[in-house]
């Protein structure tokens, strides 16, 4: 087969198929670390392939479907109307979060109903547990006011309410590209971001602040929507050959990370050890510094940004075979990523109220998280609940 017949048959129009691939990707990666569960997928996870976490790549490759959606829809309709679809997106979304939260809650008060890894946050090195839901007793009124302001809800979960508000203010941007001042989203973009490491303001005040502060990673989904409204210069210079010589600098730069990343002294889920090349306090100083996954840390957006350029052009390059090989199970999870994103709270539910988890068998795991995986591309596949659950 020649380079020629592989390459992503461009209109220019429509979907793209690679973001939906790339979505997929970003599911799948997305259930391994939510269930929790040492496995052969679980190897490929955890920061083992370099500084990258699904909720990065959920934010940043939702902010290019905005971006290049929304300008269609815009030029076409006019921003009003732009405007309207994307807070009635932001409304279902946040209605989502609080049925979500709210199922879990009455959920509780279900004798023999194991929520526990729902309604509590694990520290993975420490193993201490912390509280996500308010204590028995607490007046009915308080809890339904927390509902409503997303105080309180699972973590799985919590992204999705910094979906709501960053779809919600998602028009402004649209307005400033549309008169051409793409400068200025930039400028309010990056200055919000810088200011927020030293200010570290939870803005809306929800749970989702503590792991995903607004002002901070709103930079993902922002700059993400620049690159979807201008995708004829950006998508597509990455797409073609001139944009080689960023590639191989991107693949030089995802292999240092990648180095570092596995000299991690506390990994998670990697029986056979890891690298000792960089002391150990050296590396915490490092990370701490430049690799932090909540205030999005220089590097670790350098290495977003490696991985994206190198993926998107790879795939552009190689479309038919990849699709070929794994396009029916990614792009269907992608195209329906929200759908996903809501099962797998209540797949995971179910299998926490089985005696599997806690056996914490190798192979039996892996059989775990394939199943899942294939559970929910199964109901994706056969539009189970679609007239109900939103895609």
């Amino acid at each position: 087969m020649s380079t020629s017949t592989m390459v992503y048959p461009t209109s220019g129009d429509g979907r793209d198929l690679r973001i939906d691939l790339l979505r997929g990707l970003i599911m799948v990666y997305l259930i391994i670390v939510h269930f929790e569960l040492a496995s052969a997928l679980s190897l490929f996870a955890w920061d083992r392939l370099a500084f990258v976490s699904s909720a990065e790549g959920f934010v940043f490759l939702s902010g290019i479907v905005v971006g290049m959606v929304y300008r269609r829809r815009m030029e076409r309709d006019g921003l009003a109307e732009a405007t309207r679809l994307l807070w009635r997106r932001a409304w279902q979304l946040y209605r989502v979060n609080l049925f979500v939260i709210a199922s879990l809650a009455v959920l509780r008060l279900v004798p023999g109903v194991n929520v526990f890894e729902l309604t509590h946050w694990i520290n993975p090195w420490s193993g201490e547990s912390f509280p996500l839901y308010p204590p028995a007793g607490t007046v009915w009124w308080e809890y339904v006011e927390q509902i409503l302001l997303l105080r309180i809800g699972p973590h799985q979960f919590q992204v999705i309410g910094l979906y709501v508000v960053l779809l919600a203010g998602a028009p402004l941007a649209l307005y400033l590209l549309g008169r051409r001042l793409t400068w200025v989203v930039l400028l309010l973009s990056w200055g919000a971001y810088a200011l927020n490491h030293f200010l570290l303001l939870k803005l809306t005040g929800a749970r989702y602040e503590y792991a995903f502060p607004t002002l901070t990673w709103q930079l993902l989904f922002f700059n993400g929507l620049l690159i979807g409204y201008h995708r004829d210069l950006t998508l597509e210079f990455l797409a073609g050959p001139a944009s080689r010589w960023l590639v191989y600098l991107c693949v030089a730069l995802l292999a240092g990370f990648l180095f570092l990343a596995n000299n991690n002294p506390h990994p998670l889920f990697w029986p056979w050890g890891q690298m000792d090349f960089i002391d150990p306090r050296t590396f915490g100083e490092m990370y701490q510094r430049w690799f932090l996954k909540t205030p999005l840390g220089l590097g670790r957006l350098l290495n977003d940004a490696a991985a994206f350029i190198v993926a998107y052009h790879l795939l552009s390059r190689y479309w038919s075979p990849v699709e070929r090989v794994v396009g029916r199970l990614l792009i269907p999870l992608g195209q329906n990523s929200l759908y996903v994103f809501i099962l797998h709270i209540y797949v995971l539910l179910l299998l926490y109220n089985t005696p599997l988890p806690a056996l914490d068998l190798f192979w039996l795991n892996t059989v775990l998280h394939i199943g899942v995986i294939a559970s929910i591309w199964l109901m994706a596949e056969r539009r189970f609940l679609f007239s109900i659950v939103p895609r």
